[in-house]
């Protein structure tokens, strides 16, 4: 494919393929059956272009990507879900509703769906015969031979159906494609699954549908498939030609070749019946499907109707497990809805004066948390889309001079010349902004798009207002748990530090007097050591019953340091007679990871670093912000001693399960645990020698707010 097909390419509308009408009713019914499988749902979706070529493009996307583990159907459609399903089949019923379609190009709609179905039953049924090991795939390709027809219907149907009714051979009609728009079907349908990013030839097999036989004798057996039973499917082929190229590619004779013309035929005509549609074979041999008919405009109309009372957008608040996952459903309805695969949601500040970047498809997310736009006038088309609670766009920032420097950025971050920016509100309240990157559209589509985006803006304000407020209370009961558990655990451990720190001074005592008696030295070093397991009891309390204990959630390092140091006090410092010093950064932010391990990481490094120093020493722990490694941004603990320091011959194995050195280092099962830990936090661990002796230990944990870890 040159570059003139893909800059002509480029000018096509590619989204909003139309749908056989029958299948996109029968669809709708299913998903409204309770005890609808999704081997019935793939039954049906299979059997149409449109809806396979969305169902299969979106389940590539970033959010799911599941073909490619996967070539079954089947688990594509249980990844996404009934509900997606659902709102995929509404949005095309909605979309053939309001389509420009007439009887003329419901004709030739009919007739690119009866080729594809029929070219996609013969694909699987000669991938079987010859043994290929995925006949899902081979009939993939056949049912979606054809995607480029569609394209060029939807871009201009009056021109393009003409050139389809006079039913050329398709040597002809690619050339008359070419002249009407720059590019033939085969290559628009190539570029478009090989944007799904598929680990297959699916493409290949659609760009070379047209090759003569003999320039694919190498070529991988999903394109020889495809081609030949494209070359089947086409009733302009003559037999001769036909058998040959069968008997070249597979072998075949040509019993065997007309054996599975009847047999495909029968399997097209049975689906045909199903779906309610009408097969017209003339005297000529040719055949004519319509699609379009009043009696199915008539269900679409009601259907649609219906879809517009219930407010068929799929946002319902509390269906997702967290704000973040729900803001991220709204980006993937919008794409499902209206082919916007590249756009960021931005909300305000509980003050109206800044627009932060929260969720983004397509773009990496730790991208867009650098932006916080001022909701200002004037300073950008985001922010005016809030301030006047109107879509502002499409425009091309890149392309105006002067420009707002953020919608420019925005623009090359979604790596699209035009952007939409929808402001998304709720009665009073000001929510957000959805940014779209939009690719070059058709103006009649896009006008379309423009009139049904208010209310889907409008629904998704709403939902995430309710869903922010579900949060904010949920959040708001559990700070009230864990501060009522904090206050609770303290009162505890203070109760039972007391005594124990009056045992170890009697005890520091006692061993002073009876130091030349083994025996009761021995009898004092059991009771320290109980005293020790006391302590330790202690410090796992401020755990029990912690929300925090389990997950991740947004914890504050310098406060979990805080409270261990005060628990380490009586437990470790005052035993050992060690001198803390404690240095934390203020500004350290909250990060998300989970507290328990972040509290036994610290406490298993305190505790090797306490057993280095058996006659006292100096401990420290400090805290810094913004430590950046490879270009990403960290928040550095470190704890530190003045030891002995580690052997050169361990230093290099430190994070091994060695045997134990304690005394005289910090090796040992310990440290494979906390390595172990930090690696679930992702983050990293490293140690080195101080300069005035000792160990320190260097922690760095990535410095985001639960978007990526």
């Amino acid at each position: 494919m040159n570059d003139a097909s893909h800059a002509s390419i480029e000018k096509l509308n590619l989204g909003r393929l139309p749908s056989v009408p029958q299948v996109l009713l029968r669809l709708i019914e299913a998903c409204h059956q309770v005890d609808v499988s999704f081997e019935d749902l793939a039954e049906i979706i299979q059997q149409d272009v449109g809806l396979t070529a969305k169902i299969t493009s979106v389940g590539n996307s970033p959010a799911y990507a599941q073909w490619n583990d996967s070539k079954d159907f089947n688990r594509l459609l249980v990844v996404l879900g009934l509900d997606n399903i659902k709102t995929i089949a509404i949005n095309a019923a909605v979309h053939q509703f309001f389509s420009r379609f007439d009887v003329k190009t419901g004709s030739s709609l009919g007739g690119i769906w009866y080729q594809s179905l029929w070219c996609a039953h013969a694909a699987k049924s000669l991938a079987t015969l010859t043994s290929y090991e995925f006949p899902d795939e081979a009939y993939l390709a056949g049912l979606l031979h054809k995607l480029g027809q569609l394209v060029f219907l939807n871009n201009q149907p009056e021109a393009y159906n003409d050139l389809l009714s006079k039913r050329h051979s398709d040597l002809i009609l690619t050339g008359f494609e070419k002249e009407l728009f720059g590019v033939a079907y085969h290559e628009v349908s190539a570029l478009m699954v090989q944007e799904w990013d598929i680990e297959s030839f699916l493409s290949d097999a659609l760009l070379y549908q047209n090759e003569p036989a003999e320039r694919l004798l190498e070529a991988p057996r999903l394109v020889r498939l495809t081609n030949f039973t494209h070359k089947m499917s086409d009733p302009n082929i003559d037999n001769e030609t036909l058998y040959a190229e069968a008997d070249l590619l597979f072998g075949l004779n040509s019993s065997v070749v007309e054996t599975l013309r009847k047999d495909i035929g029968q399997q097209v005509e049975k689906a045909a019946d199903g779906l309610g549609i009408r097969i017209d074979k003339n005297s000529a041999g040719t055949i004519d499907v319509q699609v379009e008919t009043e009696s199915v405009r008539l269900e679409l109309a009601k259907r649609v109707r219906e879809f517009a009372l219930l407010g068929g957008v799929n946002l319902e608040p509390g269906s997702e497990s967290d704000l973040q996952a729900f803001l991220q459903s709204v980006l993937s309805e919008l794409n499902i809805m209206f082919d916007m695969d590249r756009s960021i949601l931005f909300l305000a500040d509980g003050e109206n004066k800044h627009l932060s970047g929260v969720a983004a498809r397509g773009i990496s997310k730790t991208r867009i948390a650098e932006f916080k736009i001022p909701i200002a006038a004037g300073r950008s088309h985001v922010a005016q889309a809030l301030i006047g609670a109107s879509i502002q766009g499409p425009f091309k920032p890149l392309d105006s001079n002067p420009a707002s420097l953020v919608d420019q950025q925005l623009s090359r971050t979604l790596n699209r010349n035009s952007i939409l920016c929808i402001p998304l509100i709720a009665g009073t309240h000001r929510i957000g902004v959805i940014v779209v990157g939009l690719r070059e559209a058709n103006p009649e589509n896009l006008q379309q798009v423009m009139e049904f985006l208010p209310l889907f803006s409008a629904t998704a304000a709403q939902s995430i207002h309710t869903s922010r407020q579900i949060d904010q209370q949920t959040e708001e009961k559990l700070e009230n748990a864990r501060q009522w558990h904090r206050r609770e655990a303290r009162s505890i451990i203070h109760e039972i530090n007391n005594p124990l720190g009056i045992i170890n001074n009697y005890l520091h005592v006692l061993s002073a007097k009876f130091n030349d008696d083994a025996a009761i030295a021995d009898h004092l070093k059991i009771i320290k050591e109980e005293i020790q397991r006391v302590g330790d009891i202690a410090l796992r309390m401020h755990d029990i019953s912690d929300p925090h204990h389990i997950a991740s959630f947004s914890v504050d390092i310098n406060e979990v340091i805080s409270d261990l140091t005060e628990i380490f006090q009586a437990s470790y410092f005052k035993t050992h007679n060690i001198t803390e010093h404690v240095e934390l950064d203020k500004k350290l932010p909250a990060i998300m990871i989970s507290r328990a391990i972040l509290k036994q990481v610290i406490t298993n490094l305190v505790k090797n670093a306490v057993e280095a120093m058996p006659d006292g020493g100096e401990l420290w722990m400090q805290t810094r912000d913004h430590i950046n490694i490879g270009g990403r941004e960290f928040v550095e603990l470190i704890i530190a001693d003045s030891g002995p320091g580690i052997p050169p011959e361990i230093m290099g194995q430190l994070f091994n399960p060695l045997e134990s050195t304690k005394g005289s280092s910090h090796s040992g099962l310990g440290l494979t645990i906390v390595n172990n830990l930090i690696s679930e936090l992702k983050g990293s661990i490293s140690c080195r020698g101080r300069s005035g002796g000792g160990t320190e230990f260097l922690i760095h944990l990535p410095r985001c707010l639960g978007d990526e870890q």
